[in-house]
This record gives C-alpha cells, sequence and structure tokens, in this order.
C-alpha cells in the first residue's frame, strides 16, 4: 500500500470539533492523486504516466465509505492507497485512513472511469493500465 501522510487543521474540522466528513473525501482524493503519480507498481511507471501516456483521464463515479474513529486538530494521519480491481473501463482502488498509533479511522473504496480527454467519453482501459491492478 502507498502511504500519504497528514496533520489535520483546524479548517477540517466541523461544529462537534472532529474532522467534517466531507473532508474525508479530500484527505482520499489527495491519497489517490499522490499514488497515482508516485507508485510504481509495473516496470518502474507510475500510474498517472501510463494515463497520461493515451491522453486519457479518470472521473470519480463512486465512493464507498466507513467512518470508524473520529480525528480532531493535530492528529498525525497516513492515508494508504492500493489498487483494488479494474473492470473493461474502470478502475477501483481501497483506501484507508489511519491515525498514528494505526487506528482505522475510515476505509473506502473509490471508483474510476477512464475517459479521453478530448472527446470526455469512457473508454475501454489500456492494457498496460488494466495491467497493474489484481485480477478476479
Amino acid at each position: 500500500m502507498h502511504a500519504f501522510p497528514l496533520i489535520v487543521v483546524a479548517d477540517d474540522l466541523d461544529n462537534l470539533g472532529h474532522v467534517n466528513n466531507a473532508r474525508y473525501l479530500d484527505y482520499l482524493e489527495r491519497g489517490r492523486t499522490q499514488w497515482y503519480d508516485d507508485e510504481e507498481l509495473v516496470e518502474r511507471c507510475a500510474v498517472a504516466e501510463r494515463i497520461r501516456r493515451d491522453a486519457l483521464g479518470t472521473v470519480v463515479v463512486n465512493v464507498n465509505i466507513d467512518f470508524r474513529a473520529e480525528c480532531t486538530t493535530g492528529d498525525a494521519l497516513e492515508v494508504m492507497t492500493a489498487p483494488a480491481r479494474a473492470g473493461s473501463k474502470s478502475l477501483a482502488v481501497r483506501q484507508e485512513i489511519r491515525k498514528a498509533n494505526g487506528e482505522l479511522a475510515a476505509e473506502a473504496t473509490v471508483t474510476s472511469v477512464v475517459m479521453n480527454l478530448e472527446t470526455r467519453k469512457s473508454v475501454v482501459l489500456p492494457p498496460a493500465v488494466k495491467a497493474l491492478f489484481p485480477t478476479p
């Protein structure tokens, strides 16, 4: 799993004094973006680079998230990201947000569709990208 560290700041909190549920989506996106750019899964080539080669992009179509523990100002968190599955036009990643003590704060599966950036239509995943994900 790829790890992306972050620290909770006061602006992330809601009126109950813990991280607002919508902010978790931002944390997940930041972790996913970093994973796309950093993770060298096959032949030392990042996922984002594989997609960019064909002028493709990804758009999130589904987020399934479970909140497990509250987070507050100053908490050191890690967003963990790993490939989960690939379909014909979509890919899914598994993500966890963990506190410094290892406690699970949230877990999610995020599904994205790959699209052609010029036509704005979904496209079949390039074989090189699909190969980065586990087979069923």
